[in-house]
């Protein structure tokens, strides 16, 4: 009834997973930041932002490595100069974004002032549809680039302080009505078992009705031939004391084979 696992039998591998969310306004946690305010609230998400996303506010831990919540260390061409004195600051909850949100899939859309905004997969954001801007070069360079997005935290700020198109402001962004779409990731962890049997074992059941009820465990008079085979319902995976840890159940019995070898794959997602 039992077969042990060889290394042959047995795999793991990793693969990620994407999930694609829109939120409004309502899901989302904005806040306006201003270096001086009178507010103590505004202030201190200046000194939030500056402190944990931006290199003049840099800090480090005990043994005096320098770090900042925002950078994941993938040293890409990440553009931090346009920290004013005056933003908004955007927190998307966790379980909406999983580990972390994916490079290149961000869009902003807001209705109030018709800024459509994007990431360049590099962790700046840029207005696809400004009519002003300060220089020709690349929508998401160094100058014309509006913000930025922190993807292993969920985190976006608009940092521009210009009109992007002669009326309104970046400031005015994600201050009314706007959506964002993105996309989720998550690592898939995957364990895969091969489970085989040859034509001359696993043969036996435990199905109840199939034995006298003398408790002599002897099968019924009507199923003892060679025409009654085992059916397979069900695969257990037992771990070195025999304990039951998890079960595949098949979506209909499948007769065991007396003449082929049969194999069944498991597979397990967390």
């Amino acid at each position: 009834m039992f077969k042990k696992f060889t290394p042959e039998n047995q795999n793991t591998y990793q693969y990620e997973a994407n999930k694609t969310f829109t939120l409004s306004q309502a899901d989302l946690t904005r806040h306006e930041f201003i270096k001086d305010s009178t507010n103590e609230v505004s202030k201190s998400y200046y000194d939030f932002a500056r402190i944990n996303f931006y290199t003049s506010g840099s800090t480090s831990d005990i043994y005096g490595n320098q770090f900042n919540i925002g950078n994941d260390g993938s040293g890409r061409n990440t553009f931090l100069n346009k920290f004013y004195d005056n933003g908004s600051i955007v927190f998307i909850p966790q379980n909406k974004f999983d580990e972390e949100i994916k490079r290149g899939s961000f869009v902003l859309t807001d209705t109030t002032t018709g800024a459509r905004i994007v990431d360049d997969s590099d962790g700046n954001l840029y207005s696809t549809n400004a009519t002003f801007s300060q220089s020709v070069s690349d929508l998401s360079s160094q100058d014309n680039y509006v913000g930025n997005i922190f993807y292993n935290v969920g985190v976006f700020a608009i940092t521009e302080t210009a009109s992007f198109d002669g009326s309104n402001n970046y400031t005015d962004v994600t201050s009314g009505n706007y959506t964002v779409r993105y996309q989720g990731t998550s690592q898939i962890n995957t364990y895969e078992w091969t489970c085989d049997s040859q034509p001359n074992t696993l043969n036996n059941t435990t199905n109840p009705t199939v034995f006298h009820t003398n408790g002599l465990g002897q099968l019924k008079d009507n199923l003892t031939g060679s025409n009654y085979p085992t059916y397979i319902t069900e695969i257990g995976l037992y771990d070195d004391q025999n304990s039951l840890i998890g079960y595949a159940k098949l979506s209909k019995p499948i007769p065991k084979s007396q003449k082929l070898p049969m194999k069944f794959l498991l597979r397990m997602d967390y």
